[in-house]
């Protein structure tokens, strides 16, 4: 089994510590927030996650080579993040989270939050942004003006992000917002258009794969993220910026296009 290396500074110990996450998800609006947050706020490299007895890959951004996987420190925010510009493989995401866990809990971070996106709740799509946590913090982010989700089946990276943090002294919580790419896919699912996998990973590719990552989603999260760490993170630039990380929409995306080992559906929050 491949394990994981992780070399991180220790940082300065905060009540407001917060490490704020993208779970993979099709839409790519978490992993485009969590791009956007960094160069934004210009947030310190703090450290780097290696993946050992897999094979390597490296990203080159203006001719620097980097780990595909670093984190990012703001400290006068309390903000940790993780860049993650290729998927974790789905077959190492547990153990990939229970080290960041690990070294969450080292570092006396509060709270750990997990970005994602979904189809809309209702018949369209609305700027709420849902979140499930533990019991004890529902009250928390009710506070903060998220709504909590109800009868939800969880499935795929979020739900092992969940149940890796909430056997933990961490507040954890998934914080969702409804993307329009999935919202079409479940109605044509719904509708009986579109039965296979191939045929969602086709939708995928025509939309998410040539028109770029879900920004309307992505600018939710991104507000989402300003009340979490209480600091007002600019928007104007963040459909520039998402066109300059176009070149990670097609590796992203790889670990969609392949058949699932045991379902035909994609693994979707409803």
């Amino acid at each position: 089994m491949p394990s994981i290396e992780i070399k991180i500074k220790r940082i300065e110990k905060d009540p407001r510590n917060t490490l704020i996450i993208a779970c993979p998800e099709p839409s790519l609006a978490s992993v485009v927030t969590i791009e956007y947050i960094i160069d934004t706020l210009k947030m310190e490299e703090i450290g780097a996650i290696r993946f050992r007895n897999v094979p390597p890959v490296i990203t080159a951004v203006d001719g620097a080579a980097k780990l595909p996987y670093r984190l990012f420190y703001r400290k006068d925010l309390g903000l940790i993040t993780i860049r993650q510009h290729v998927p974790v493989p789905i077959e190492l995401y547990g153990e990939f989270i229970n080290k960041i866990l690990d070294w969450a809990e080292e570092n006396n971070i509060r709270r750990v939050i997990c970005l994602t996106s979904i189809p809309a709740v209702g018949e369209k799509e609305s700027d709420t942004v849902y979140f499930v946590t533990e019991e004890y913090y529902v009250d928390e982010f009710k506070s903060l003006g998220f709504q909590p989700i109800r009868d939800a089946i969880i499935t795929g990276a979020e739900a092992i992000f969940l149940d890796s943090v909430l056997s933990r002294s961490i507040v954890g919580a998934l914080i969702m917002a409804e993307s329009k790419v999935l919202t079409a896919i479940k109605k044509l699912v719904e509708s009986g258009k579109v039965t296979s996998h191939r045929d969602v990973m086709y939708i995928l590719g025509q939309t998410v794969g040539q028109l770029g990552p879900d920004i309307t989603a992505a600018i939710k999260l991104i507000k989402a993220v300003s009340k979490l760490i209480n600091y007002d993170i600019p928007l104007d630039g963040l459909t520039e910026h998402a066109n300059r990380y176009a070149f990670l929409v097609e590796k992203n995306l790889e670990m969609y296009l392949k058949p699932p080992k045991e379902t035909t559906t994609t693994p979707l929050v409803y």
